[in-house]
């Protein structure tokens, strides 16, 4: 179960008709950066990418003359318990709680900054590969 903290969205035009080939290709390229992507089973959504940190579920959708791409990114649910619940016990789980928190942090910046490079770079290499 996850909290969801930010919903993001960016348009690529023409590439309304390159659905498949852009999610094959993003794939591939947050594949390049680490991040192992599997097909979601929940509607409205095409990948997500979980770890026990959190979650992103991403979705392109053909809108026009453009594809809209975005994810929502969540956060652990168990995480959160345990950053908000470790200072209440005791002042030693503050300093594990700050802990928790910072690579909780990183985590989820270093895999938005994944997701927005892997879907530019998915749209240079489709518009390369379409003008040639």
């Amino acid at each position: 179960m996850s909290l969801y903290i930010t919903t993001s969205e960016r348009v690529f035009p023409g590439l309304h008709d390159k659905k498949d080939d852009f999610l094959k290709q993003f794939s591939d390229e947050m594949a390049r950066r680490g991040f192992k992507l599997k097909t979601s089973r929940e509607s409205g959504f095409d990948l997500i990418y979980s770890d026990m940190f959190g979650e992103a579920k991403i979705y392109a959708i053909s809108d026009g003359s453009v594809l809209r791409f975005g994810y929502r990114m969540g956060v652990s649910f168990i995480v959160f318990i345990l950053a908000v619940l470790f200072p209440i016990l005791d002042l030693i789980y503050t300093i594990v709680s700050a802990i928790i928190v910072m690579l909780w942090v990183m985590k989820i910046l270093i895999l938005k900054g994944a997701l927005n490079e892997a879907a530019q770079n998915t749209y240079l290499l489709l518009k390369a590969k379409s003008t040639s």
